[in-house]
């Protein structure tokens, strides 16, 4: 189960300085003195870095993809691309593509005599070495130090005389093995001498310091292992050891083999990969100091005495520019720029970045298959979601030819333009078959792939003018293969003759890299949730076909569930037709309920039919109450998907006693405050607290997913104490009162997408507790996405409260389209409840109408009962914020003297008609940049109202 993501707060040279446990997806710099693991967030598989001077440069695995490129950077967090090593291997195999997962292992970098050095083996042809006296090139010919099979991992390494040595390991990790080496690099000099044998160690890297031989090794594997330092004060031993970076409680597997550099002014840094899915192994830098002799890297966060990897830490080097390496190209340069890398060797001959001048022209060589086609150029896919576009002149091709844009891994997927026949079609393949799209005239088509690693999911499309494009063919992914994440490709050839070349005007490739702060960190949340997995099992429920037998559905239903989670799980597939229920369904783990089109279960509607009571929460007090219509306790794996509907029928005896409960809710609420053991708060017959619709309580890995749900009693959707959840593509109807869409409480790594809302209350509204019991409980809500949603609610829009006791934090939502409301984006609370809110971002909203406020923060909200626990907001990003009216204010801000809101930066925010423009009280660093309501602009730091007023808009 992937664990939360868990924030902490220290300081280290007067700096604020974030560590944090959970998968990384966003990388790089962030701009305010911060960098986010993983810095390159990529295929650089096993990484070496030196620094020399001021600045520090990378090699990285590339295996079958020529040339080894060299990466560059001022500051150890931003880097580009500046050369590649070597064009060709002259060996057998590399001229038929017939060496996937050969080439280039595990390189190290050095400076020594002036001069750039980089050692590496091939499994199969030996140990090379090039060298060059300016990283940008021109490198050496690659020289053959060795030809000899298994060898791995070289480093070489001149001693204080002079003395040259070169560290290895071998084929299969291990042992590590030194030899003497010629001072030129080219020789070496013995049989070797093995100093360690550990499992499986390899990624040798040597150093000296203070007297000391280090050799810096990683062991136990590249998903599971862990980061060794050997010290000797002889190079041959005997070696003491010490374990100084393992994975720990954090979810940065691995973490492996990597490079110790410092800085000028004498910090220490490590840099290792870590092994992800199809993005391959990307890069993280880590904290280092120096003590008792030995490395101490990351932070010990269990004190057993290893480093864990962070985060999020302070760069180790300021500066201003923020880059990735390179992806774009217009290919108006004369030689290739660095990025691309050929698949196996190139047919020079066949390809041109001058004929026509600014095009790249690939000749179509002859080639059963694309795997096994010449001259096919590639670039590694960058980040958790990105989007490639290349404009193809296809102008010149020929019968049988082949010419597009590929996706390659583990297996290939082409989408691109053939001639057969004499027609010209678009079409897709797998590299073993094909499938014809659609017929095409013209000599230009523009081709697409939209990428999102975090849903497993390529798509591609096409265009005839580059406005519109057309999604072709299903969705697909490409999975790491031959040591390698997932590439691009642009690829030509023929499958009958040599005839025939298409031309490249231009290719773009746009991802999630430093530069989109609110995107990255989405991502870095959505990339830590854990998914639903379910045996390939399917339990059927037929609809009964008589009322008769409707009243078993319930039992027949709930067996199903049963059954298929005794028996390891799967899906139990709900057919067509009405299912009536005479009381709740209980989801158990491993299930996923499949609602099939057409399916219906619809719910009595009647209170008694929702007993005996279960534990659950109302309005953020534990109690013993009805329970929901689908309710899970404890459950792990469960999922409700589908077409199909789910009908709670809450207005036939539920809606009506919110007129009526307001004496068991004081009741429920002095029980509360007075800490009663919840086995005492029994509401049960004859109590009217309604209960919601879909809850589930202490479960983790949860997706709800394409169903509608209408007419819930209560709110609609309701995990509390959660972890991993996924509401997604969901519709909700239902117009009763208090019925929210969709209420995360003391629930974390949530995900809600692609959903419609149409709601009597608020549309999302995210929970941790109400007032003493919620304090007591202290369970937050943490790394909640809310995006790509619409809400049409008759009360509020998002809201974060007003039951927020245990604390909120780490919220984005993004892309929202928020209907006529009460209030559009609320943050509510009061003296009753505490908590905080903090690490909030908004963009990309849009709204009709606000009756109170379009942005509002409350921290007296209605309700209160005489509390003394102020809550505290801070650190707040909203941007993008387009609305059409709201009939008090645009902005309103009410906090309290002892904890004022702060720490809020509101950009691009724009109210076309509002009564005020925004009333502040109690604030402490609002910073409001591009802003304006009613036309006017607002000012930059505006000033706080010295009288109090109230907005009664709730």
């Amino acid at each position: 189960m992937t664990k939360p993501l868990i924030l902490f707060i220290c300081f280290i040279s007067n700096a604020l300085i974030l560590l944090a446990q959970g998968s990384p997806s966003k990388w790089g710099d962030q701009g305010n003195g911060t960098y986010i693991n993983p810095i390159l967030n990529a295929d650089y598989s096993d990484p070496d870095v030196i620094r020399v001077g001021d600045k520090y440069y990378m090699v990285a695995s590339d295996f079958h993809f020529l040339g080894m490129q060299v990466l560059e950077s001022k500051d150890m967090v931003n880097w580009k691309l500046v050369s590649q090593i070597y064009h060709r291997f002259d060996f057998s195999g590399w001229d038929d593509n017939q060496q996937y997962a050969g080439g280039s292992w595990a390189p190290s970098i050095r400076y020594h005599d002036n001069k750039f050095w980089v050692f590496f083996c091939t499994p199969k042809e030996g140990l090379f070495m090039s060298n060059a006296i300016n990283p940008a090139g021109p490198w050496s010919p690659l020289h053959l130090v060795k030809g000899i099979e298994k060898w791995e991992d070289p480093c070489p390494f001149w001693d204080n005389d002079g003395q040259a040595y070169l560290g290895r390991s071998q084929h299969g990790a291990g042992p590590i093995i030194i030899h003497k080496m010629s001072a030129d690099g080219t020789r070496l000099l013995d049989d070797g001498v093995t100093v360690y044998s550990g499992p499986v160690a390899e990624g040798t890297k040597i150093f000296k310091r203070e007297g000391y031989y280090y050799i810096s090794i990683p062991e136990g594997g590249v998903g599971t292992g862990w980061q060794t330092v050997l010290r000797s004060k002889n190079i041959y031993g005997p070696y003491e050891k010490k374990i100084v970076l393992e994975q720990g409680s954090t979810s940065i597997n691995g973490p492996h083999q990597g490079a110790i550099v410092d800085t000028p002014d004498g910090q220490w840094c490590f840099f290792h990969f870590q092994h992800n899915g199809s993005l391959g192994r990307v890069v993280h830098l880590q904290p280092m100091h120096w003590q008792d002799g030995w490395p101490v890297i990351g932070v010990d966060l269990d004190k057993n005495g290893v480093g864990e990897p962070v985060y999020v830490w302070k760069k180790p080097i300021q500066s201003s520019l923020i880059f990735a390496p390179q992806t774009d190209d217009d290919f108006s340069s004369q030689t290739l720029s660095p990025q691309w890398q050929f698949n196996h060797n190139p047919v020079d001959k066949a390809w041109s970045l001058s004929s026509p001048p600014g095009s790249l022209t690939l000749q179509a060589l002859k080639s059963s298959s694309f795997r096994l086609a010449h001259n096919t150029l590639t670039q590694k896919v960058m980040g958790y979601v990105s989007e490639a576009t290349v404009a193809v002149d296809f102008s010149s091709i020929a019968e049988g030819q082949r010419c597009g844009l590929a996706c390659m891994g583990k297996e290939n997927k082409l989408l691109g333009i053939k001639t057969s026949g004499g027609q010209k079609s678009l079409y897709i393949s797998n590299d073993t078959s094909e499938v014809t799209i659609a017929p095409i005239t013209g000599t230009t088509l523009y081709l697409r792939v939209s990428i999102d690693m975090l849903r497993q999911q390529f798509q591609f499309s096409y265009s005839t003018d580059n406005i519109t494009f057309v999604a072709c063919g299903d969705p697909f992914f490409i999975h790491f293969g031959y040591w390698k994440g997932a590439r691009i490709a642009l690829y030509c050839y023929n499958v009958e003759k040599e005839a025939g070349a298409a031309s490249f005007s231009w290719f773009t490739y746009k991802h999630d890299g430093p530069q989109s702060t609110l995107n990255s960190d989405m991502n870095r949340v959505i990339a830590d949730i854990a998914h639903t997995s379910f045996p390939d099992k399917d339990i059927y429920v037929t609809c009964p076909d008589s009322l008769d037998h409707q009243k078993s559905s319930r039992q027949m239903l709930q067996h199903a569930i049963d059954s298929c989670s005794l028996l390891g799980g799967g899906r139990v597939v709900v057919a067509k037709g009405i299912y009536r229920l005479n009381g709740n369904l209980i989801l158990k783990s491993n299930v996923n309920l499949h609602l099939q089109e057409g399916a219906c279960l619809l719910f009595s509607g009647k209170a008694d039919d929702f007993l005996p009571v279960v534990l659950t929460r109302w309005e953020g007090t534990e109690l013993y109450g009805h329970s929901p219509m689908v309710y899970a306790y404890h459950a792990n794996n469960i999922a409700i998907t589908g077409k199909g509907v789910i009908d709670a029928q809450g207005g036939l005896e539920f809606a009506d006693w919110s007129l009526h409960e307001a004496k068991d809710r004081d009741r429920l609420r002095k029980m509360g405050e007075q800490l009663i053991p919840v086995q005492k708060r029994i509401f049960g017959k004859g109590t009217i607290l309604r209960p919601s619709c879909v809850q589930f309580l202490g479960c983790s890995r949860i997706l709800i997913e394409g169903i509608t749900i209408k007419n819930s009693p209560f709110w609609t959707i309701h995990p509390v104490y959660c972890d991993n959840v996924i509401v997604r593509g969901v519709t909700i109807e239902s117009h009763y009162p208090n019925n929210d869409g969709c209420d995360p409480e003391s629930t974390s790594n949530v995900l809600i997408e692609d959903c419609t809302f149409k709601t009597g209350d608020d549309a999302v509204a995210i929970k941790s507790g109400r007032d003493r019991d919620g304090i007591s409980i202290g369970r937050s809500s943490q790394n909640i996405v809310i995006r790509n949603c619409i809400f049409h609610s008759e009360c509020n829009g998002l809201c974060i409260g007003s039951e927020m006791s245990g604390g909120v934090e780490n919220v984005y939502m993004d892309n929202i389209q928020i209907g006529t409301v009460k209030n559009a984006l609320y943050f509510k609370s009061n003296r009753d409840r505490g908590g905080y809110i903090r690490n909030v971002q908004v963009s990309n909203i849009s709204v009709e109408r606000a009756k109170g406020a379009i942005l509002r923060f409350e921290t007296n909200y209605f309700g209160f009962r005489g509390g003394q626990h102020a809550s505290q907001y801070e650190g707040f990003h909203i941007s993008n914020i387009e609305a059409d009216c709201s009939d008090n204010y645009a902005i309103f801000m009410d906090g309290y003297e002892e904890k004022p809101i702060k720490d809020i930066e509101i950009e691009n925010f724009h109210v076309k008609k509002a009564t005020y423009p925004y009333y502040l009280r109690c604030i402490e660093n609002v910073h409001l940049k591009d802003a304006s309501v009613n036309g006017k602009s607002l000012p930059e730091y505006p000033e706080e109202h010295k009288e109090r007023v109230t907005l009664d808009v709730y």
